[in-house]
């Protein structure tokens, strides 16, 4: 059923009119820093692709709007991972910051993978700071962890798991009461009434901020999707869109 859009004349702002944007009456665009990419179409210059033998590339197969391909090598260890050339973004406490992803594998029996904000690295499986979420090959859920130093300081089990071929949305926000609270499941972005799967709806896990062991790291952190495959075979994944975003 269709509606007419909601129509603010006066505009929308979220300043306050002592701002320089307050009375502008349009979203002010600096109000959060923000990445996103739909891959429309995929610009590699943006990213640094580490390739243990394997390939990133734009793809069409794999439905409308824009989406890539990561794909390791045959070998049993191998990996893809796929960040920004630079880190921009840092947990501090009291400043929101969110991560979003949607994504599908191929082979859920045989591929790992990582997605969220952490260190700028060569090797993705050593994660030593940032907020992520991991899938182990064969799982029947995901695990949501913070790191800081090396050390984890806080994990949750997401009760929800990828299925071959399938797109899954999931993120996490950073509330400014510093507790992190994860989302996963079908059509969670987007206008998809009818096809949500309002079971998974969420959050799904949570980390509060009082069963933390220690503090937020304070090294820059990059968005980042990393595959890997436990197999003498190539695993796959597609990534359909990936945005971060924290206050200023």
């Amino acid at each position: 059923m269709s509606s007419a859009p909601v129509r603010f004349t006066s505009g929308v702002t979220q300043d306050a009119v002592w701002q320089p944007l307050g009375l502008v009456g349009i979203p002010d665009p600096f109000f959060y820093a923000t990445y996103e990419d739909d891959f429309i179409p995929y610009n590699g210059a943006l990213y640094t692709a580490t390739l243990d033998g394997g390939t990133v590339a734009q793809t069409v197969a794999n439905g409308a709007g824009g989406r890539i391909l990561l794909t390791t090598a045959a070998v049993a260890s191998d990996f893809v991972g796929l960040q920004l050339t630079s880190a921009a973004f840092n947990l501090t406490s009291g400043v929101k910051c969110a991560y979003l992803t949607r994504i599908q594998v191929g082979a859920i029996a045989t591929t790992s993978f990582s997605v969220g904000l952490i260190q700028t690295t060569a090797t993705p499986a050593t994660i030593t700071d940032g907020i992520y979420v991991k899938y182990t090959a064969a799982g029947t859920s995901m695990t949501g962890y913070v790191v800081t130093g090396s050390v984890v300081i806080g994990s949750v089990v997401i009760p929800v798991a990828p299925v071959n071929a399938t797109d899954i949305d999931i993120g996490f926000v950073l509330d400014r009461s510093g507790n992190v609270q994860f989302f996963a499941g079908t059509n969670l972005v987007g206008n998809k009434i009818g096809s949500q799967n309002t079971a998974l709806l969420g959050p799904m896990a949570t980390i509060y901020n009082t069963s933390l062991t220690g503090a937020f790291t304070t090294a820059l952190l990059n968005p980042t999707i990393a595959v890997f495959t436990t197999a003498a075979s190539a695993s796959t994944l597609v990534a359909d869109f990936q945005l971060a975003a924290r206050e200023r």
